[in-house]
C-alpha cells in the first residue's frame, strides 16, 4: 500500500504531515460484517501499532487514518500510553518528552493541556476519513457496548474490549453502526467495529487537523473504575 502524506495544522502548516495507510482516491471500506467471528480467519498483516499502554499494543484502527493526536484523559483509570511513532508537534512539553521512535513512518501529535492532572498521553483521538471502517485495535473479547449521552447531551456509543494478556480494558468512543455484542471475540486489524461518528461541535483535535474529519477516542483503562470518557 502506498502511503499518502496529509497536511495538518498546529501553529502553522507542515509540508509533510501524518501518514495515511490507504492511498488517496481509494473508495471507503465496506461496513463491518454482521457476524464478527466470521472475520477472524485471515492471513493479512496487522495494521501498525501506534502506542503501548501497560503492555497492551494498540494498532491503528482503520486503513483510513488521517492523524493520531494524544491528550489528557478525563479520569485517573486511564493508563499512560507510550507513542511508537515520531512526534511532529508537542504542545504539552511540561508533561511529555517524546521517546525514541519505534515506527519512523507513523507521526503523531501531543495536544495542549486541558487543565487535567492526568498524563499528556493517557487518551488519544484517532482522526479518520469519513465513513472509514473502524476495526479492533487489539485482540480480545467485547465486554460492553453501551449507548450514552456524551457530555450529557450528544448521542454516542461506547465499546469496551477486554484485551488479551494483562487485565485491561480498551475503550473506544464516538462510534456509529456498531455491530458487536458482549462476548464477541475480536482480532486486531481484522474485526470490524463500526463507523466513526461525526460530532456536532468543534473538538480539540479540529484545531490541529485540517478538514473537520471525524475521530475515534481510545483509552486503555484499569479494571476498577467505570467512568465515562470524554
Amino acid at each position: 500500500v502506498t502511503a499518502t502524506l496529509l497536511s495538518v495544522t498546529g501553529a502553522g502548516m507542515w509540508g509533510v504531515g501524518l501518514v495515511a495507510f490507504r492511498p488517496a482516491g481509494t473508495a471507503s471500506p465496506a461496513p463491518p460484517p454482521s457476524t464478527p467471528e466470521a472475520s477472524l480467519t485471515t492471513d493479512q498483516e496487522p495494521l501498525p501499532a501506534f502506542a503501548v499502554g501497560d503492555r497492551i499494543r494498540l494498532h491503528v484502527p482503520t486503513e483510513g487514518l488521517v492523524a493520531v493526536a494524544f491528550h489528557e484523559a478525563s479520569y485517573s483509570d486511564a493508563v499512560r500510553l507510550r507513542p511508537l511513532g515520531v512526534c511532529r508537534i508537542c504542545r504539552n512539553r511540561w508533561k511529555f518528552s517524546p521517546p525514541a521512535a519505534v515506527n519512523g513512518d507513523l507521526r503523531y501529535i501531543v495536544m495542549d493541556s486541558r487543565g487535567r492532572s492526568h498524563p499528556a498521553t493517557s487518551a488519544v483521538d484517532v482522526v479518520v476519513r469519513r465513513n472509514a471502517e473502524i476495526v479492533s485495535p487489539v485482540d480480545g473479547v467485547v465486554r460492553r457496548v453501551k449507548r450514552y449521552r456524551l457530555y450529557g447531551r450528544y448521542r454516542d456509543v461506547r465499546v469496551e474490549i477486554r484485551a488479551a494478556g494483562p487485565r485491561r480494558r480498551v475503550v473506544l468512543l464516538h462510534l456509529s453502526h456498531v455491530r458487536l455484542r458482549k462476548g464477541d471475540r475480536v482480532q486486531a486489524s481484522v474485526t470490524g467495529i463500526g463507523l466513526p461518528r461525526r460530532l456536532p461541535f468543534e473538538s480539540q483535535v479540529d484545531r490541529y487537523v485540517r478538514g473537520r474529519y471525524p475521530h475515534v477516542h481510545l483509552e486503555v483503562k484499569r479494571p476498577a473504575a467505570r467512568h465515562r470518557s470524554s
